[in-house]
């Protein structure tokens, strides 16, 4: 039975509500509790997918407050791993960009005005930020938005607060949801779906490539060389990501967009790339979808 790993706790998340749309778009295994492996952050499911395989969903940018940086270091570091993707033993099949609204949730009886603190993962309060300064309350983060809303409805030190996150987790948790769309702006994320090499790669007309790369240490320009190659075929970078590894050097990762058309451009591109960099790790082209 294939392993299904995500931001715990299990049917609370916007990650299992995302588990469940990428799964619909790319044909991955359902997930049930019997096959759930529960990740305590986003920078943990790398790890628990290389430990247990299967399958997994990543929340990796959002809309309002754009990279999640746990993630991407996450791949960054599969370096210390594996060398390239073939050693890799999974990739990265599609993407999803899904809307999502953040309810307010609070035990029954509660009022905005008797609601003392909100809680919610840190990455809700970028679409959620006004209606928040607007209820003069206390933020508090938590691991996950499901998280939120358990220590809520479970906890006595916290039957004061409020949490933010999905319908899903107010009915997990019987808690009454005051505000079913409490975001002041569009609140949209992005979830990779991560799956054995098996399982075949969707490409589209909107694609997306990851890429985590070493270049040689200390040599001059390395940095520029490597990405120029991207800026000469038309590609657009997107994103780039650094971690420092010791000894003033750093590894990094790398997004680009890859239209349907540009996939030669692409493969062109990555050959020259290969010549200056150590050596990378590169997912995709894989398919964005628009929820």
């Amino acid at each position: 039975m294939n392993k299904t790993t995500f931001l715990a706790p299990f049917g609370a998340t916007f990650s299992h509500d995302a588990y469940v749309m990428l799964s619909e778009l790319f044909s991955a295994p359902l997930v049930t509790e019997g096959n759930y492996i529960p990740a305590g952050a986003n920078g943990e499911i790398l790890k628990l997918m290389r430990e247990h395989g299967g399958y997994g969903a990543i929340a990796m940018e959002t809309l309002a407050e754009g990279r999640v940086a746990e993630p991407l270091e996450a791949f960054i570091e599969l370096l210390k791993f594996y060398e390239n993707i073939t050693q890799c033993p999974f990739h990265v099949v599609g993407a999803v960009r899904m809307r999502i609204h953040f309810c307010l949730m609070a035990r029954h009886g509660m009022t905005r005005d008797s609601i003392k603190r909100i809680i919610a993962h840190p990455k809700a309060i970028g679409p959620c930020k006004k209606s928040i300064e607007s209820m003069g309350t206390i933020m508090m983060s938590a691991p996950s938005n499901g998280e939120a809303a358990r220590l809520v409805a479970q906890s006595e030190e916290h039957a004061d607060c409020a949490a933010l996150g999905p319908t899903s987790a107010a009915e997990k948790y019987g808690l009454h949801i005051l505000d079913n769309q409490f975001e002041n702006q569009e609140a949209v994320t992005t979830f990779f779906l991560i799956a054995p090499k098996a399982h075949e790669r969707a490409v589209g007309k909107e694609n997306r490539m990851l890429i985590v790369f070493k270049v040689p240490q200390h040599k001059s320009g390395a940095l520029v060389k490597c990405l120029l190659p991207f800026d000469t075929e038309g590609l657009n970078l997107i994103q780039i990501h650094s971690v420092h590894v010791g000894n003033h050097t750093y590894n990094f990762a790398i997004e680009i967009e890859v239209k349907d058309n540009q996939r030669e451009a692409m493969n062109r591109a990555m050959k020259v790339f290969g010549a200056y960099v150590e050596n990378h790790i590169a997912f995709g082209p894989f398919e964005v979808v628009t929820n």
